[in-house]
């Protein structure tokens, strides 16, 4: 008996109200449907990982947000300070602020 054979029987016994882990194990009780059962179990996990790593993505996307503003934030800081100083600014050597940089 293939796949939709056994959908077919065991819609015919089942009671429609019943909720996905009673119509589990009810299937998992019968000997003659044993590829609709492997199916279920499948079926009634996923929702559990999906939604498991719908919360990761969106905690990550939260972090990438945040750690993006900050960025974003500091950006706008150093180039206020820079139009400020703009007199100041024209005058560093980029080339040595970066030697005693990495020398620090």
């Amino acid at each position: 008996m293939d796949l939709a054979d056994e959908i077919v029987a065991v819609l015919a016994l089942l009671n429609k109200k019943e909720c996905p882990i009673e119509i589990l194990k009810f299937i998992s009780n019968l000997d003659f449907a044993p590829n609709l059962g492997i199916v279920l179990r499948i079926l009634l996990t996923l929702p559990i990982n999906v939604a498991g790593g719908e919360r990761s993505f969106s905690k990550l996307k939260l972090i990438k947000k945040i750690l993006r503003s900050t960025a974003t934030e500091v950006l706008l800081s150093y180039l206020t300070t820079i139009a400020i100083e703009h007199e100041l600014a024209e005058k560093i050597n980029v080339k040595d602020s970066m030697k005693q940089s990495s020398q620090n």
